[in-house]
C-alpha cells in the first residue's frame, strides 16, 4: 500500500490510528482529513512527520473528499456525529452528516477508483436486548437512538454503492486514554469523577454494555485497512467484553482509593445488550490488549499525569459540545 487517508484522524481514535500506522507500516504516504473540531495541538508531533499530510476539510464536501482520497489505495472512516448526545442535537445534521455524506463519500471513492473502504460503525445499532441473549453481526438490528440509526444507513450504502472491497466494524462503546481525551464516555466519565470528585453516580446499573479499548479499536481498523479484500463486505463487532453499568462502576469504584460508589435507581438509558466477539476473533485474529480492569488503570495513570483540571469546563472533552466528533 502507498497511501491510506483517514478521515477523521485527529479524533480519539483516529489519533491512535496515525500514531499505528507509522509504527507498524511503512506506508509512505498517510492523508488526514479532518474538520479541526478539536484543534491539532495534540498531533502536531505526528502532523510534521514527512509522511502525513493533513487536510483541513468535512465529510460533506466532495471537494474536501476528492483532495483526500486520489490515488488512495485505501480510505478509513472515522469521521462524523458521534455518539447518542451529539446526534440527539438536530435529527438534520445527523442526516446530513452521518448519512447523506456516506452516499458523497461513495460516489468520490468510485470515482477516484479507490480498492478499499474501511467503515467505523457501531454496537449500539443492536439497541436493546434481554441480557441472557448474545448478540451476533447476524442479529436483528433494534436501533433506539438517531445515531443508531445513522449508522445502519451509512452501513447499507457503503455496502451497497462502494465498488471496491468494503469491510465494517462495529465497536463496541469505546474507553480508555487517547491524545484527544473523551470524557462523554461513560467508562472514562466514572474513571474521572473517582479521581477528582471521589464518588461516581451509577443510573440504573444491570444494563450491560460491550466494552473496547480506543488503543484496540484503532488496531482493528489498521489490520481491516491492510486485509479489506480479505474481509470484503463483512461486518465485525470489535468487543474486549461486556460487563453491567453497575459492575463497571464498582470496578473502577475499586480502583481509585477513597472513591465511592452511588447507586441510583433511575435509568437513564434504556440500551441493554450484550454482543459476541468471536467472528473477530476467528476472522481476523483479534485479540485485544487490554480488558477493561487494564484498559481503567493505564487511563488513571495517564490522567494523574495530565492532570485534566479542566475535565468538566472545557467542552474539547465532549462530543456534543464541540461539533462533529470523531
Amino acid at each position: 500500500m502507498n497511501k491510506i487517508a483517514i478521515f477523521g484522524g485527529l479524533g480519539y481514535i483516529g489519533s491512535h490510528i496515525i500514531e499505528l500506522t507509522l509504527k507498524k507500516t511503512k506506508i509512505p504516504e498517510i492523508i488526514i482529513l479532518d474538520n479541526l473540531s478539536f484543534g491539532k495541538e495534540h498531533m502536531m508531533d505526528l502532523i510534521n512527520n514527512p509522511r502525513v499530510t493533513l487536510i483541513e476539510g468535512d465529510i460533506t464536501n466532495a471537494m474536501d473528499i476528492a483532495k483526500s482520497v486520489k490515488d488512495c489505495d485505501c480510505v478509513v472512516m472515522m469521521a462524523g456525529l458521534v455518539g447518542d448526545p451529539a446526534c440527539s442535537i438536530n435529527e438534520e445534521d445527523t442526516w446530513l452528516v452521518n448519512t447523506e455524506s456516506s452516499r458523497i463519500i461513495a460516489d468520490v471513492c468510485n470515482h477516484y477508483k479507490v480498492e478499499n473502504f474501511v467503515f467505523s460503525s457501531s454496537c449500539s445499532v443492536y439497541g436493546a436486548s434481554p441480557s441472557h441473549i448474545i448478540l451476533n453481526e447476524g442479529s436483528f438490528l433494534n436501533p433506539v437512538s438517531w445515531y443508531a440509526k445513522s449508522k445502519i444507513d451509512s452501513e447499507k450504502i457503503f455496502f451497497e454503492n462502494i465498488e471496491g472491497n468494503a469491510t465494517n466494524l462495529r465497536l463496541a462503546t469505546v474507553f480508555g486514554f487517547s491524545r484527544r481525551m473523551r470524557f462523554d464516555l461513560v467508562a472514562n466519565l466514572f474513571t474521572i469523577k473517582a479521581l477528582k470528585d471521589g464518588k461516581l453516580d451509577v443510573f440504573g446499573g444491570e444494563q450491560y454494555r460491550p466494552f473496547i479499548h480506543c488503543y484496540d479499536a484503532a488496531r482493528a481498523f489498521l489490520d481491516a485497512a491492510l486485509n479489506c479484500s480479505k474481509y470484503n463486505r463483512e461486518n465485525f463487532n470489535i468487543i474486549s467484553q461486556n460487563i453491567s453499568i453497575r459492575g463497571l462502576g464498582e470496578l473502577i469504584g475499586g480502583k481509585v482509593k477513597g472513591a465511592k460508589v452511588n447507586l441510583v435507581q433511575q435509568k437513564e438509558d434504556n440500551r441493554n445488550y450484550k454482543v459476541s466477539g468471536d467472528k473477530a476473533s476467528w476472522n481476523m485474529n483479534f485479540q485485544p490488549h487490554f480488558n477493561i480492569s487494564a484498559g481503567v488503570e493505564h487511563m488513571i495513570v495517564k490522567l494523574k499525569e495530565n492532570n485534566f483540571n479542566d475535565w468538566q469546563d472545557n467542552p474539547i472533552y465532549y462530543n456534543h459540545l464541540c461539533g462533529k466528533g470523531k
